[in-house]
């Protein structure tokens, strides 16, 4: 048995590509992986069994109806989960001083806030860009109680976000405001690099090695805002050249907290030290109300000021590098790898069938499959 999981013959699926005898066998192993997270079934066998799985019009047509099977549902929600990284959302712990209704609870049901609505522009042949931009949401009555809206009829029923309200699509929701946070506050260069290498599929490079990361702590003296306390980054060139890129898009939604609350003003809480302590000068924590200054944008992005999810997620829906960064992303989920020079012709094509279609996700996912690289290199 050990030897047996051990083999590569096992582990991974060899493709010999077009042209051999398995190759409508590997056809339908690429289909159903992809669109079916599973094996494929007798129906696909059967296709692949007639030779009905080798011209591109009969990988379409066979996964347009693959597209129907709730099978399909469940792999979707599988790329979803990825991309927007549910599993660090899920694991995510908060400082039960500063946040203690927080729970693992309601990390759930904000990655259900952000499923229900993938499936509601996915299966409802929708245009797509709502993901970033939708003005209503999915919530239950934990969701609606920290987002301040009222209390659904049924748990994660369509709600419409009040009219000024600043939240708007997937960069509103919880699920990405709770994952770019720390324990105790927010992070806005997580914030900013997840929609940098998530949203618009750009490499922001690491930290150079032996960077002191440490931000000023913060003092009686002087309380700051994490803008000010991050003014320490572009002090320093070898961490301004990437912090540029960065920081400037979360400091933009610091009027959510670390769990996506909405807050007027930035809260500051300064215990007394250890040596304050002992020297009784002072007992007690001193708290601060701080103004914050939203004043966002995308660097190298035109057009891109925003000073809320909302106004960022106009900004996105309506770039052409994030709907194509989408594409990128379904691409990477469906092959397995990240795409190459040679990829290109391939995702341009099927940006071009998804923005004709008006963004119908759907769309996009029969012009991966109908793909020379997905195919591997049928014309």
């Amino acid at each position: 048995v050990e030897a047996m999981l051990q083999s590569p013959h096992f582990l991974m699926r060899f493709e010999y590509g077009p042209g051999t005898p398995n190759e409508s066998y590997e056809n339908a192993s690429k289909l159903s992986f992809f669109l079916w997270n599973t094996i494929p079934d007798a129906w696909l066998l059967g296709l692949a069994d007639a030779g009905e799985l080798r011209t591109s019009e009969q990988i379409e047509a066979a996964a347009k109806k693959m597209l129907d099977d709730p099978r399909a549902k469940r792999a979707m929600d599988e790329f979803l989960s990825q991309w927007m990284r549910f599993d660090r959302a899920l694991k995510t712990i908060r400082d039960r001083k500063f946040y203690p209704q927080f729970n693992t609870e309601m990390a759930a049901a904000m990655t259900e806030e952000t499923r229900r609505l993938f499936q509601h522009l996915v299966w409802g042949d929708r245009d797509f860009r709502e993901l970033f931009n939708a003005d209503y949401t999915f919530v239950n009555s934990t969701l609606a109680a920290l987002y301040g809206l009222p209390e659904p009829a049924e748990p994660f029923e369509m709600t419409r976000y009040p009219e000024g309200s600043k939240r708007a699509g997937v960069v509103g929701q919880g699920t990405f405001l709770l994952l770019t946070s720390k324990p105790s506050d927010t992070s806005p260069t997580d914030r900013g690099l997840f929609v940098r290498e998530h949203f618009l599929c750009q490499a922001v490079p690491p930290p150079p090695p032996g960077v002191n990361a440490a931000l000023p702590p913060l003092t009686d003296a002087k309380p700051m805002t994490n803008r000010e306390r991050l003014g320490v980054h572009l002090s320093s060139e070898a961490c301004a050249s990437c912090h540029r890129l960065i920081d400037p898009i979360g400091l933009g939604l610091e009027q959510f907290d670390a769990i996506g609350q909405y807050r007027e003003k930035f809260h500051v809480v300064i215990p007394p030290t250890r040596d304050e302590r002992k020297r009784k000068v002072k007992t007690e924590a001193t708290e601060y109300d701080l103004d914050i200054d939203l004043t966002a944008e995308i660097v190298g992005l035109a057009n891109s000021s925003f000073t809320s999810p909302k106004e960022l997620g106009e900004v996105l829906a309506d770039d052409e590098g994030c709907q194509k960064c989408v594409v990128k992303q379904v691409f990477r989920y469906a092959l397995g790898r990240e795409e190459t020079l040679s990829d290109r012709e391939a995702i341009d094509a099927a940006l071009g069938r998804f923005q004709g279609a008006g963004y119908r996700f759907k769309e996009l996912l029969l012009g991966i499959v109908s793909s020379k690289p997905f195919l591997g290199g049928m014309q």
